[in-house]
């Protein structure tokens, strides 16, 4: 057996049961099956080992590469080709449990034969260590997931929905269902029910934020802003009594509106889907630059979607009733 194919060994050890290997070949690729929200999807692994970067950048970057001299990333007809860097261990710090960085393998599929190289951030390897999922958008636009290896099927619908999944929410879930336990056992069939439920849960958040974009292009309702930095975001808390994952109890959100809707900074009106804002950031608005940018960006109304699309006023109201005196500004 290579250095490679038992580096997808274990790697198919850390995911899991979600993951099961067919042929490891010469594990460039080896094939697979995962298993994403009880769907087998067939894969082609292309695994590589993180390592320091060697370009002078060793303290914020990492690097994994294609095997000297071998052939390219090749579709394989039916599978869907991941392309995954495994961060075991690192010669300027300590590394307690793996992390997964998953990066695009259709921007290395052109036919080159040289080595190439997918450069990693420092500070998203230790964020995923800590916290179990960290994302981060190159220059070039490339979205390289980092995340506990048990992931794998949420960083994978993601890419397949191309709906990133709230970060917080995952970390709320990874938290809550001890995935990050240093004494957890992989085998334990405790722990796997464990990540089941976590995975179950983060994969349909997935599927739901890739709908609620799609519906808005893409592009914030309450901005407009695009790039790549938009999420989708319940109206009627998925944690509430009777919320559905229906594309009408959506928005697509950035991160500044989307804090500010679930820090009850900002509302909207359910007849009219007009957008308001909290008396107090209109108040700081007239000293803070920042504040003052905030509310010029933030459109009046939401932006429009197909009609059979279009969030639901009873959404809105359910959202007010469930958090109560937190929206009684919006009476006055």
């Amino acid at each position: 057996m290579s250095p490679r194919t038992e580096l997808v060994n274990r790697l198919a050890l850390y995911v899991g049961p979600a993951l099961e290997i067919e042929d490891l070949a010469s594990g460039w690729p080896s094939l697979a099956t995962l298993y994403v929200d009880g769907v087998s999807h067939p894969v082609a692994l292309f695994v590589g080992s993180v390592g320091l970067s060697h370009r002078g950048r060793d303290e914020i970057e990492r690097r994994f590469q294609n095997p000297a001299g071998q052939t390219p990333i090749v579709a394989i007809a039916g599978r869907k080709s991941i392309l995954l860097g495994l961060w075991e261990s690192d010669l300027n710090g300590d590394v307690d449990r793996p992390i997964v960085a998953m990066a695009e393998s259709n921007r290395r599929s052109d036919g080159r034969t040289t080595r190439w190289s997918v450069f990693l951030l420092v500070s998203a390897l230790y964020d995923a260590l800590r916290s179990g999922w960290a994302i981060n958008v190159s220059n070039t636009g490339e979205v390289i997931r980092y995340f506990h290896p048990a992931l794998l099927p949420v960083a994978v619908a993601a890419s397949l929905t191309r709906g990133e999944p709230d970060t917080q929410t995952i970390h709320r879930a990874v938290w809550s269902n001890r995935l990050m336990d240093s004494a957890a056992n992989p085998l334990d069939s405790n722990y796997v029910e464990r990540v089941r439920r976590t995975v179950t849960t983060l994969v349909r958040d997935s599927k739901f934020s890739g709908a609620v974009l799609r519906a808005y292009r893409r592009r914030c309702a309450m901005c407009g802003l695009g790039l790549s930095l938009v999420q989708g975001a319940h109206i009627y808390p998925a944690s509430a009594p009777g919320s559905t994952d229906e594309v009408t109890n959506g928005l697509a959100l950035c991160a500044n509106h989307h804090q500010a809707f679930d820090r009850h900074l900002i509302a909207v009106k359910p007849d009219t889907l007009e957008v308001i804002l909290h008396p107090s950031v209109h108040e700081d608005a007239t000293v803070d630059g920042a504040s003052a940018s905030f509310v010029e960006s933030t459109l009046s109304s939401l932006l429009s979607t197909m009609p059979a699309l279009a969030p639901s006023p009873d959404a809105f109201r359910m959202r007010y009733e469930f958090y109560g005196h937190q929206y009684d500004w919006t009476l006055s």
